[in-house]
């Protein structure tokens, strides 16, 4: 809700009293107004304007949450104090020591982040398609939830599909790179996270987004219209087939972190020069420089010369391994 500074202590008074403020969310300020978090877009008489936006989760939640959770005061320092949450559905992981009090672990979550409808166990990403195992602990046992970042709302069910909330503000680095009239290609698309938040950002002549899991493309399908964005193709497929049946490429986006790199070279003959790949690689952190020179070594073996513009490493995976961003870019002709 957004409301004129002047009048925002009135309005958060009147959102607590009828249970509208979302207390596990970072109330929000700029130069005239105050942005509160709200449990619903039903307000009844309250009159002010609703509208969308991203907020920080408060670190007094997440405190909340601890003190909330019914289980032996041995095991408390073990509840992890962070887990993703798409839209409303929080997916969590656990050590072994937790896993009996799960459905405990749940409950205080659902208390303590009062808009979470589900709250669901990871037991990891498998199979070819990139699902997560999910075991429903607390809450509505439909996994199915709508995810808002940066203006794009995205229907996923990630039993389904695979969909990383974390890489938000990654999607919008990229897309504040796209130039007008690019063509681009997000060849693990997954639900369109990336592929729709180009399109809504930026002025590409098209983006082709492949997948080759079917409930992906059909999530992906439904985002494309759910955001009217009629510059996205989504194609169902396997990448390295599809690949080259398209256009050569301006921009290409491999977001497919434990095995993007054995793509690349599919992928560097399909990219014209002076454009750009954007790949997502998991390794030790003592290999990531190896790793992209050896995409250097692959990229000359084809006669060809790419620079690293960019290489980041974004999140932690394991005590020795993160995922990194690295951007490259094909050399034009001298």
């Amino acid at each position: 809700m957004k409301v004129p500074k002047e009048e925002g202590e009135r309005a958060r008074k009147k959102l607590s009293e009828l249970g509208l403020l979302d207390m596990s969310l970072r109330v929000k300020r700029t130069d005239d107004s105050v942005l509160f978090p709200i449990m619903s877009a039903d307000v009844g008489d309250v009159d002010h304007e609703i509208t969308e936006d991203d907020f920080e989760e408060r670190k007094a939640a997440i405190a909340d949450y601890s003190r909330l959770v019914d289980v032996p005061e041995g095991l408390r320092d073990l509840l992890p104090t962070s887990f993703d949450i798409i839209g409303d559905v929080a997916i969590i992981k656990l050590p072994d020591e937790l896993l009996p009090y799960s459905r405990q672990v749940g409950a205080g979550l659902c208390r303590a982040f009062q808009r979470l409808r589900t709250v669901a166990l990871d037991k990891g990403v498998k199979g070819e398609m990139r699902v997560r195992e999910l075991e429903v602990i607390a809450g509505d046992a439909n996994t199915e939830t709508t995810h808002t970042e940066f203006g794009i709302k995205l229907l996923v069910d990630p039993s389904k599909a695979y969909f990383n909330p974390r890489l938000a503000n990654e999607r919008m680095r990229v897309a504040s790179l796209v130039k007008d009239g690019e063509i681009v290609l997000d060849m693990f698309a997954g639900v369109g996270p990336f592929a729709i938040m180009m399109a809504k950002h930026a002025k590409p002549s098209v983006v082709y987004a492949v997948d080759i899991n079917p409930d992906a493309v059909s999530y992906m399908r439904k985002n494309i219209e759910l955001n009217k964005v009629d510059k996205v193709v989504a194609i169902e497929g396997d990448s390295l087939e599809v690949i080259f049946e398209l256009p050569n490429i301006d921009r290409i986006v491999m977001n497919l972190p434990h095995s993007a790199a054995r793509f690349f070279a599919d992928a560097l003959t399909r990219l014209n020069f002076g454009g750009a790949i954007h790949l997502y690689h998991i390794c030790d952190r003592k290999d990531i420089d190896t790793v992209v020179e050896q995409l250097m070594v692959t990229a000359r073996g084809m006669g060809m010369e790419i620079d690293v513009t960019r290489q980041e490493e974004m999140k932690t995976y394991s005590p020795s391994m993160s995922v990194y961003s690295v951007d490259l870019v094909l050399r034009k002709w001298s």
